[in-house]
């Protein structure tokens, strides 16, 4: 019992991590691993891949862990990592970690990985798929029907992204949601999708406003 409720809790605060990047912006670079010959090293290289992932820095952890994206050699780890995230309703960490899985390189076929993993894949997939246009709908999101669940994931990465860099700066999400008529302040509203923007264009957008909110902080404490 004990050893789940600690799981339960590392879980939630690597979850917290991934879309709270520490005040001074350092720390979102840093991976703190055992030596390579820890019997652990693999478990906690897999964590910082995903937790990479979503911080938008594979590129970092796969030069911190020396595994790549999609690497083989972690996929137990990672099936391991899955396995927790699906018992601790850890929504984030499953789509990444189901990522993981389907990355560039998978010696198993796809059907023996799905069935491997969850029989009722294809059922979960289609939860996913209808929880995430929920909450980008909530949020006011244009969405025209042919994205990817891929797609919709790494929309409502990015949202959620914005979302917390705006609540650690004193902003309400509801009070400044893209239809406000008098929000608290622009560089607090979500950017909007224009026609028929692809998936991957209104991404990067939001993420730059992300990085903006984080420069915005430091120059107006620059200026106090």
């Amino acid at each position: 019992m004990w050893i789940a409720t600690l799981r339960r809790r590392y879980t939630y605060i690597m979850s917290r991590a991934f879309v709270d990047e520490d005040a001074g912006g350092q720390e979102a670079g840093r991976y703190t691993l055992p030596d390579r010959a820890d019997p652990g090293y693999d478990l906690a290289a897999a964590r910082a891949l995903l937790r990479g992932a979503d911080q938008g820095d594979t590129t970092g952890a796969e030069a911190a862990t020396g595994y790549y994206w999609g690497d083989p050699a972690l996929f137990s780890q990672v099936e391991r990592l899955l396995l927790e995230a699906r018992e601790d309703r850890n929504d984030r960490l499953e789509q990444l970690a189901e990522r993981f899985l389907r990355g560039p390189v998978r010696p198993r076929s796809g059907a023996e990985l799905d069935a491997a993993l969850n029989p009722h894949r294809a059922e979960e997939q289609a939860r996913a798929r209808e929880r995430n246009l929920d909450v980008l709908g909530q949020r006011g999101v244009r969405l025209y029907g042919g994205e990817t669940d891929d797609e919709l994931a790494d929309l409502w990465t990015a949202v959620d992204r914005f979302e917390s860099k705006v609540e650690a700066r004193g902003g309400d999400t509801l009070t400044n949601a893209p239809d406000s008529a008098e929000p608290d302040n622009p560089i607090f509203v979500l950017p909007e999708r224009r026609v028929r923007e692809p998936v991957a264009a209104y991404v990067r957008r939001i993420l730059v406003a992300a990085e903006r909110l984080t420069r915005f902080e430091r120059e107006s404490g620059t200026g106090a």
